[in-house]
């Protein structure tokens, strides 16, 4: 963030990190304090791997390579640049401005940094811009709700694999709670998904795993089937701890984030779609999972809009066409001026 608020004060503005770690910025309206409204404009800063520290950054004519340059590269070199030429052509708006490079979009970081800046400002704030990474012409006007977990399995036993044979072995348990819950079948209307992740075990091919653990998601456009799901798996999980009473089997909640949706017709998505329409963008409205998801849930209008186009997103093998950022950096900076200027 160090590096995000000195490129904030080369372009010649303020910049501040707040106590999680978020870099803000924020361009006053010049106009009376009783008739602008607040627009958030925010872009995620972390990736969703690490990538090492031999990770390297490498380019042919058409393409650059290496995680994290899509997402979200893309999306924080289209805000600076928005920024940079609004400072450079001392350009003002009727609508307050608050710019904010978050922390922890990704991965297990739920969405703090976004959580902090909604906590902070969400009661001024009356639209949220969120600078994503891919698909040029996206316009997210939907959160797909989320939930997810880490299930613990400790039996407090553990033995020797051949003379201790028939004790509860954690890595079986925990399989067999997996393998249940695939058995599920999913409601078919209104998308619902689930994965495993990160499945850990202690012990040795000779030893009892006395210890096993994983992460679990379950995502949904409905509300009514993201509940179900989620119950489905809450009883699997009570019915193998009545099996093994003497086992602790336990579920500790990482994430929650239910399914919200703003009306296609709501002004922020006819502003950002006459903008995509300017520019010869097919726009795209689309559910996701961002940033945008905090703010929605907040009640707060919020469009989610892509700069550029990569694939392998969330993979070291990550990679994004060059000419598609030049189109992206103009889209972000029209929609940005159009809502600054027009949203009332």
């Amino acid at each position: 963030m160090l590096f995000l608020k000195n490129k904030l004060k080369e372009i010649g503005l303020s910049g501040s990190i707040d106590k999680i770690g978020n870099c803000i910025a924020k361009l006053p309206a010049k106009i009376s304090k009783s008739k602008k409204k607040t627009i958030l404009i925010v872009a995620h800063a972390d990736t969703a791997c690490d990538p090492g520290r031999d990770h390297k950054i490498t380019e042919d004519t058409k393409y650059l390579y290496g995680h994290g340059i899509c997402d979200n590269s893309a999306g924080i070199t289209g805000l600076l640049t928005t920024i940079s030429l609004i400072k450079k052509y001392k350009i003002t708006f009727s609508n307050d401005l608050i710019f904010g490079f978050t922390i922890g979009e990704e991965g297990l970081g739920a969405k703090r940094g976004m959580k902090q800046l909604i906590k902070d400002y969400g009661k001024q704030v009356d639209a949220v811009i969120n600078v994503e990474s891919h698909n040029v012409g996206r316009v997210t006007h939907q959160v797909i709700g989320q939930y997810r977990s880490e299930i613990l399995v400790d039996t407090k036993m553990g033995g020797h694999s051949f003379r201790d044979f028939g004790r509860p072995n954690a890595i079986v348990i925990l399989s067999q709670i997996i393998s249940d819950f695939s058995r599920f079948k999913l409601p078919k209307l209104g998308k619902t998904t689930f994965n495993i992740g990160q499945i850990k075990g202690e012990g040795s091919i000779n030893a009892i795993a006395k210890n096993a653990a994983c992460l679990f998601e379950i995502r949904s456009e409905s509300n009514k089937n993201l509940h179900k799901a989620k119950q489905k798996f809450e009883s699997i999980i009570e019915r193998y701890k009545k099996q093994f009473s003497n086992v602790d089997i336990a579920e500790k909640i990482l994430a929650e984030v239910p399914a919200a949706m703003f009306p296609k017709s709501h002004k922020i998505y006819k502003i950002t779609i006459d903008i995509q329409k300017q520019l010869g963008i097919n726009s795209n409205l689309n559910a996701g999972n961002t940033d945008g998801d905090v703010s929605m849930a907040a009640g707060i209008p919020t469009v989610t809009i892509g700069t550029s186009e990569g694939w392998n997103t969330h993979s070291l093998n990550e990679y994004m066409e060059k000419k598609s950022l030049q189109l992206g950096i103009k889209q972000v900076f029209g929609v940005v001026y159009a809502v600054a200027s027009n949203y009332c």
